[in-house]
């Protein structure tokens, strides 16, 4: 019987123990600062974020390491590059719309 007494002390003294850490870290956290809360963007930059959006894409290592790779050699950036391949196939369609006229014309005379 004395012996569960003791178990059952020990318990409620772990249990104090507990409730003490609970509540000493509720005071901790109740002294902290509260955390700021984000900012809204101003209107000017939501209008520039509205005209310029992002534009992002996953790759090989392979390909990543030749774009790298010609930004040092040329002195380019991922935009420079993509836009050197944008007028690329703006000019390789060009090419493929008067090639089709062309043959439409001989087609048809």
């Amino acid at each position: 019987m004395h012996e569960q007494l003791e178990i059952e002390l020990q318990a409620l003294k772990d249990l104090q123990r507990l409730q003490s850490l609970v509540v000493d870290l509720e005071r901790e956290r109740l002294a902290r600062p509260p955390e700021k809360e984000q900012r809204s963007a101003p209107a000017s930059r939501k209008r520039w974020e509205a005209r310029n959006p992002v534009c992002s894409f996953r790759t090989s290592l392979e390909i990543k390491a030749r774009l790298n790779e010609w930004r040092k050699k040329a002195d380019l950036s991922f935009f420079d590059i993509m836009m050197v391949g944008l007028e690329r196939l703006e000019q390789l369609e060009l090419v493929n719309v008067l090639k089709s006229r062309i043959s439409q014309e001989k087609n048809n005379p």
